[in-house]
Order: structure tokens, then sequence, then C-alpha cells
């Protein structure tokens, strides 16, 4: 006998909880390490144990009362806490900077705004990579979840989206502005999608982050509807006139706007990362 006997085991979306009975007699008093293999799970059974095994980083008392959701987030949860900082990062910022970029600061940038765009776009692409990465290193097994599916349409948008951008039409083509309704359409329907799912996602480790984190979300959206959106359309509705004075109310509110979405992104990913 190993000293251990598992009496119950279950699986709940991604986590797994369990209770095992430890015989005394077994024991020599001393502090243990912790071992916990990991292996796919089907009709919440384990099926075999196959990954890399995770070991505590100090023994343990097996006889004391030890919180098991520490041990669980501080060995576990990092690959989590990437995944949602990178997908944040790029679709909470880079995203909506790249479409502010497309849609309001051509006067602005003049040709140079598409490079612009496209870098910015880029950029989200390649922390997107590292925050998909980061999950699927996690949970090795393709999940059929709301937050999981909507993710994937997020991921096929994204790769459509830029294949639409590269493939554009040249102005005067009879396509480009149907092409340009459709990449608009879908970038903003993304936008939207990106919103639901940020949400969604943070609800699944609701108990472990700060409940003012969805507030702060919420906010941020309403800031984007109203005070970027229809901000922008009010600014130019009323100084669109005079291109002078239109330039320098933009640059003053593209300012305004950039610091807003940096201030978020900043605040979300710190407050994310410094939960117990």
């Amino acid at each position: 006998s190993s000293g251990i006997n598992a009496e119950y085991g279950a699986k709940d979306d991604e986590f797994i909880s369990c209770s095992f009975l430890l015989h005394n007699s077994f024991f020599d008093g001393e502090n243990k390490y912790i071992f916990i293999g990991a292996g796919p799970v089907e009709d919440n059974y384990v099926m075999y144990h196959h990954s890399t095994p995770l070991v505590s980083t100090e023994t343990v008392n097996l006889f004391a009362e030890i919180d098991s959701n520490r041990t669980y987030a501080s060995v576990i949860d990092f690959r989590i806490l990437l995944h949602a900082s990178a997908m944040i990062t790029g679709y909470g910022i880079f995203l909506v900077v790249g479409i502010y970029t497309s849609r309001y600061l051509k006067v602005i940038f003049d040709s140079a705004w598409y490079k612009i765009h496209t870098g910015i776009i880029y950029g989200m692409v390649v922390i997107v990579a590292v925050g998909l990465a980061s999950i699927l290193l996690k949970v090795r097994t393709i999940n059929t979840g709301v937050h999981e599916l909507i993710g994937f349409l997020i991921i096929c948008l994204t790769i459509f989206q830029i294949m639409l951008g590269a493939c554009r039409p040249y102005q005067k083509h009879k396509a480009r502005n149907g092409s340009m309704f459709v990449h608009l359409f879908v970038g903003c329907f993304l936008l939207i999608l990106v919103v639901i799912n940020i949400f969604l996602g943070l609800s699944k480790i609701q108990s472990k982050i700060p409940n003012h984190i969805f507030v702060i979300q919420g906010i941020y959206v309403i800031w984007i509807v109203f005070g970027s959106i229809l901000g922008n359309e009010v600014l130019k509705h009323l100084y669109g006139h005079d291109h002078i004075v239109y330039i320098k109310k933009l640059k003053l509110y593209t300012m305004i706007n950039i610091g807003v979405i940096l201030m978020y992104g900043c605040t979300i990913i710190i407050l994310l990362n410094v939960v117990d």
C-alpha cells in the first residue's frame, strides 16, 4: 500500500477536485512533497497520466489543514493569467487602437496610416499567438464551452480580417467599396465578440480575481462606445468644416483616447497578476 487511498474525484469544467485518505501509520511524521500527475479526462475520470508531472516547490505537512487552491494557483494558474493578459493586451488594446487608427486618424497620418494600422494589427497577432499557445499548453485538449467556441470564432475572424485587408482591391476597383464595408462590418462584429468573450473568460476565474475588474471592464466598454466612437463622430460633426481646427481637436482627443486605453490595459493586467 502507498499509504494514500483516493476516496473521491470529479471534474468541473477545467478544475479537478479530489479527496484522499492518508494512513497515519505509514508516514514518519516528516513533511512531504506533493506530486501531481496530469492526463486527459473523460466522464469525470482521468483516463491515464501522461503529462509532465507537477511537484510542489516545498515540503508540506500532510496532516495539517492547507489551502489547496493556493497551491494549485501557484503551480497552474500562470498559464491562465498569461492567456488572459495576452488576449486583453492583443484584443483589448492593440485591436482597439488599430481600428481607431484606421477609422479616425487617416487625416493625421495621411498615406502612412495603412502602415501604422497593419503594424499594430501584426503586433496584435504575435501577442494573441502567445496567449493562445499558453492556454493550449495548459489544457492540452480542445474544450467546447461557450468561451472556447467564441474564442475559436474570434481567431477565425481575425485571420479572415487580415487576409481581407491584405488583399483589398485597388482604389478605383469596382469591388473596393464592398470590400471596405465587409472589412468594417467584420471588424465591428469581431470587437463585439471580443468584449463578450473577455467577460466570459474573466467569469471563469471570478473566484480568484477582484470583482472590480468587471467594473473596470464595463466602464472601458462604455468609454469605447460613447467616448471614443461617438465622441469622434461628434468631433467630426462640430469641427469637420474647418480642417485646421479639426486636426488640432482630433490630436488632443486621440491623446485622451490612447491614454484611457493604455490605463485600462495596465490596470487590468496588474490586477490579474497580483491575485493571491
